[in-house]
């Protein structure tokens, strides 16, 4: 064990997925004390789970867009949410049985920042920080720890929490060549770009340092970093009016509930204990619910916008939306969102 981390982890040889999947379940990672394990080579940051009811929250370029960035949080916390998983099966994101890192925590998700350009003249200047490791497998955690201010990964945008997923090198690669296209009396260089790549998405420090400083070369003036943060999910708060004459003696027919952003409306509604019942309303047409329709008097810019088909449909009802296609927090917004529903009732 090393003296610089905090590990708390059963140290199991594991090379199948079922082995795999007890070692993921073995890991408890305390909080770690940032005296910080220190890197800087001179010589060179949810998905939702598919099954779930909301997709990670993503910002879209207009208007609405908040920063992600508004939901990072310290260091601290992340290196105490940071876990390690498999899967047992394949999709379309990772193969079955390979480890990944991911949160602990559903208040939480894992962004991923592709391609950040780092210089490595003078150093990339970062600090790492071991949270599990210590197998012969080379599998663990390894996060960053520290980011020199104003040095390369700094400028790259890398942040204390993040975790290195990815690095790839670019090169340049000159051939000769006696003929090019269209001319058969071409003769000289020709020069091509090759990328090289290494993963080391939940691997220990050991394996994070390798490719980091020795992996690139060199002659690699840049690397390029694939990097998996954490980041709050943002949350909007939801008031829902029932139709009084749908309310018992004593039931309050407003409720208050808390939504992730991205999560659909409707099912959200309904997870959380809304009844949805609206016997007078004609039937939606995607969802086929009486009960679709809602109506917003505060937030609706909290919502996705509508497509041309719904459009038409509340032409006439500007207010009202399908609750099959809104989703919540559109552009990883964050607010308070009123609305009624059964509006037949109403």
């Amino acid at each position: 064990m090393r003296g610089t981390t905090s590990i708390c982890v059963a140290l199991l040889a594991a090379t199948t997925t079922t082995e795999l999947v007890s070692l993921v379940e073995s890991f408890s990672i305390d909080p770690p004390s940032i005296s910080n394990r220190g890197f800087s080579s001179r010589s060179a940051l949810a998905a939702a789970p598919a099954g779930s009811d909301f997709e990670r929250p993503r910002a879209a370029k207009d208007r609405l867009a908040v920063d992600a960035n508004s939901y990072n949080i310290p260091l601290e916390e992340a290196a105490d949410l940071w876990t390690c998983n498999v899967q047992e099966s394949n999709n379309a994101d990772r193969l079955a049985g390979v480890p990944y890192v991911d949160s602990k925590s559903k208040d939480h998700f894992v962004d991923d920042l592709a391609s950040l350009e780092v210089s490595r003249s003078g150093g990339l200047g970062m600090e790492l920080l071991e949270l599990a490791g210590g197998r012969d497998d080379g599998i663990g955690i390894t996060i960053v720890s520290g980011v020199t201010e104003g040095g390369n990964a700094e400028k790259a945008g890398i942040l204390p929490g993040d975790s290195i997923a990815r690095v790839t090198v670019y090169e340049r690669d000159e051939t000769s060549s006696t003929t090019s296209p269209g001319s058969s009396s071409f003769s000289g260089l020709v020069e091509e770009t090759k990328s090289r790549t290494r993963d080391c998405e939940a691997r220990d420090f050991d394996g994070t340092i390798d490719a980091l400083a020795n992996f690139p070369g060199e002659n690699a003036a840049t690397v390029y970093l694939d990097v998996k943060r954490i980041r709050r999910w943002p949350k909007v708060a939801v008031t829902v009016e029932y139709p009084a004459s749908q309310c018992a003696e004593g039931f309050d027919p407003v409720q208050e509930l808390e939504l992730f952003a991205g999560e659909n409306l409707q099912r959200a509604l309904l997870n959380r204990g809304i009844v949805l019942d609206d016997p007078g309303n004609r039937r939606c047409d995607f969802c086929g619910s009486n009960a679709c329709y809602v109506s917003v008097s505060r937030g609706k810019s909290l919502l996705n916008p509508m497509g041309k088909t719904e459009e038409k449909l509340m032409e006439r009802n500007p207010n009202v939306r399908l609750s099959c296609k809104a989703t919540v927090g559109y552009n990883m917004q964050e607010g308070d969102l009123r609305l009624k529903v059964n509006l037949s009732q109403h």
